[in-house]
C-alpha cells in the first residue's frame, strides 16, 4: 500500500464527514428532491488526471463492495460507481484511458454555402479521417496499485 501523509488523510476524513452529513440530511428530509442522486445521471464526486488515478477509484469501490461501470461519451471516459442504485461518478478524459487510432478515410458529399453567388447552397465532396477509440480495460493500467 502507497505511503500517504497525515494532511492527505485529515483532508479525505473532512471529506467523508462531510459526505456522511450530506448522506445523513439526505434522509432525514425525503421530501426534499436531490437533484442527480439517481442511477441515471449520478452525482460527480472525482476528477482523476490519469488512467493510473481511475483505476485506483475503481479498485477502491470494487474493494468496498460498489457496482462499478465505464460510463464513456465522446471525449469522456467516465466511471460509474454505484451502491443501492445511487451513481457516484468519475470524471476523466478519455485520452488518458485509451490511444485514438485512424481507421482510414472516408468520402463525404455535403451542401455548403457557395459565397460567390446568391445560389444558397452547393454540394462538395471531400475525403475526412475515421477515428477509433481503442481501450485497454482500466484494471490492467500499468502501475496501479502504486
Amino acid at each position: 500500500m502507497a505511503v500517504v501523509d497525515e494532511s492527505a488523510v485529515d483532508i479525505a476524513r473532512r471529506k467523508a464527514d462531510a459526505l456522511r452529513a450530506l448522506a445523513d440530511m439526505v434522509e432525514a428530509h425525503p421530501e426534499i428532491r436531490v437533484a442527480y442522486l439517481d442511477r441515471t445521471y449520478g452525482l460527480d464526486i472525482w476528477c482523476p488526471r490519469s488512467a493510473k488515478e481511475l483505476a485506483a477509484i475503481a479498485r477502491a469501490a470494487l474493494e468496498h463492495g460498489a457496482k462499478v461501470e465505464k460510463d464513456i461519451h465522446g471525449e469522456r471516459f467516465n466511471l460509474a460507481v454505484s451502491w443501492h442504485d445511487m451513481r457516484f461518478k468519475a470524471l476523466g478524459d478519455r485520452s488518458d484511458v485509451c490511444e485514438r487510432v485512424k481507421v482510414g478515410e472516408e468520402t463525404v458529399t455535403e451542401m455548403v454555402p457557395d459565397p460567390s453567388v446568391q445560389v444558397p447552397m452547393v454540394e462538395q465532396t471531400r475525403t475526412v479521417d475515421r477515428y477509433e477509440w481503442r481501450c485497454a480495460p482500466l484494471l490492467a493500467v500499468a502501475g496501479a496499485d502504486s
